[in-house]
């Protein structure tokens, strides 16, 4: 009994052996599945890992210390350092020497709180070389919310620094341009004009001299109004130029002349410093198609004015010089010569055509534009019938004054005979100027003239005629002719109109 129960398999021990079965069949499913879940949580891994290498951010990952453990190509790419170069290093390695460390502490303290930090900051690469970053610094934590590590991803904006850069430069040269503009308008001495333009020549080109030459073309010679620093004259011009301006190569042209290396290049005759190293800048003084006077900048270091910009932006200032100096010599014109209009006191028939001439002139050499207004008063001799010559005169003195106040302070209104009166706005093409025309017909046409008749309110119209150069002629006869010739049309149309050809 006890052998064959020998050869007997224990029911116990089968069925311990089958649980076991079981147990391994699950556990190799449990196992296989971890493997597929391990698989594809490493190719999730490689796709991230790829996804960082190939990024065309620059993406940084330090340590809880900040302390550097990783940098992707694209990092090396802009930054010239290779991975050694920087890993079990602080991103400070980075930071200008300039850079106030006020921005990193405040980063510092962002991120170590556990919040994300987005903002831009100028970094340094390898050869030294500036470049401007927008970064995003987040921080990573474990299972149990403590930090570990921190990942920086940043784009380079470089370009978009420099453009934003030149874009607001640009509207700060336009700003200062338009500032300069003002105050030369408004200055009222030849003084004044020279005191601005040396003030705004040195602080946006800082020349080592400034000086303004002149010519005086009633004694044909030249004249030196301002040199800052004050320095004698011959030791800038020779006097063989002062007293004979045709030696001057830029008062003769009316080009200007820009010399890098005073001994080296051709310089000019009247120039006086030929064993200087220094180079100078001669623009002409150019108003009304005439060359009047230069200016004359120096420098020692003269490559900041090297550039095409930078020449035209000085000529824009200098320009402006002209058109004020210009302005000032009309006003002079007028003060001591017989120019305006006894009755009216606008500008009076001769002048008129001496300005309008001036202007054509100025218009071809700048390829702009100028219109011409000639307006009439509607029924004017019913009036002077009706009331007298006197009415009639205190009639035209109030016209005068409402068109004064009625255009720009670049309109230049003129008494042109009889009831007529004419308008000289430069730079305007025609369709603008009709426009104008007809805003200044609506306020006639709207005021009332109540000191003119004693008890009576009078009410006026006009009729106006425009020609615009080029428009409709180059010449000053000819646009006189067909200013005429609209006027008449605005006449036998109805009067109290404009019209243009």
């Amino acid at each position: 009994m006890m052998g064959d129960d020998l050869n007997k398999p224990d029911a116990s021990l089968k069925n311990d052996i089958t649980i076991t079965a079981e147990e391994l069949a699950k556990k190799n499913k449990e196992l296989q599945a971890e493997i597929v879940e391990r698989k594809r949580a490493e190719e999730e891994l490689r796709k991230l890992y790829r996804a960082i290498e190939q990024s065309s951010s620059t993406i940084v990952i330090t340590n809880n210390w900040g302390i550097i453990e990783y940098v992707n190509p694209k990092f090396t790419q802009l930054t010239g350092y290779r991975p050694e170069e920087v890993i079990g290093k602080n991103p400070r390695i980075l930071k200008p020497d300039n850079v106030s460390s006020e921005e990193f502490r405040q980063l510092w303290q962002t991120i170590t709180a556990g919040r994300e930090w987005r903002g831009e900051f100028c970094n340094r690469k390898k050869n030294g070389e500036l470049y401007w970053e927008f970064a995003s610094i987040s921080a990573v934590k474990n299972s149990e919310g403590v930090i570990t590590h921190f990942v920086a991803v940043k784009e380079d904006i470089t370009e978009r620094k420099r453009a934003e850069e030149e874009r607001n430069k640009h509207i700060k040269e336009l700003e200062d341009f338009m500032s300069y503009s003002t105050t030369m308008n408004d200055a009222t001495t030849e003084d004044a004009v020279f005191k601005h333009m040396v003030l705004a020549l040195r602080k946006y080109f800082d020349p080592d001299i400034v000086a303004a030459i002149m010519l005086d073309r009633e004694r044909n010679m030249l004249y030196v109004p301002i040199i800052d620093p004050p320095v004698p004259v011959n030791e800038l011009v020779r006097n063989e130029v002062i007293l004979d301006p045709a030696l001057c190569r830029v008062i003769k042209t009316g080009k200007e002349c820009f010399i890098k290396d005073i001994t080296k290049d051709a310089s000019c005759e009247c120039v006086v410093r030929k064993n200087e190293e220094v180079g100078y800048l001669c623009i002409p003084l150019i108003a009304g198609g005439i060359t009047f006077g230069i200016v004359m900048l120096i420098k020692k270091d003269i490559r900041c004015w090297d550039d095409e910009k930078t020449h035209r932006l000085i000529s824009n200032y200098v320009g402006l010089t002209a058109l004020s100096l210009h302005r000032l010599e009309l006003l002079d014109i007028a003060k001591h010569r017989n120019i305006t209009d006894e009755l009216t006191g606008v500008y009076n028939r001769r002048f008129f055509n001496e300005i309008l001439d001036k202007q054509l002139i100025l218009a071809k050499r700048r390829n702009e534009h100028v219109s011409l207004l000639i307006l009439d008063l509607d029924h004017f001799k019913n009036l002077n019938d009706a009331y007298g010559n006197r009415v009639g005169d205190r009639l035209l003195q109030q016209i005068a004054r409402v068109l004064s106040d009625s255009v720009s302070k670049s309109d230049i209104v003129a008494w042109y005979g009889g009831e007529e009166f004419a308008i000289i706005m430069p730079t305007l093409f025609a369709t603008k100027a009709i426009v104008k025309a007809d805003a200044i017909r609506r306020i006639i046409e709207a005021t009332d003239f109540d000191d003119i008749v004693s008890g009576q309110t009078l009410k006026i119209t006009i009729s106006i005629g425009i020609a615009s150069y080029p428009e409709h002629g180059t010449e000053q006869e000819t646009l006189i002719k067909l200013a005429n010739k609209a006027l008449h049309k605005a006449k036998e149309e109805g009067r109290n109109r404009v019209e243009s050809l």
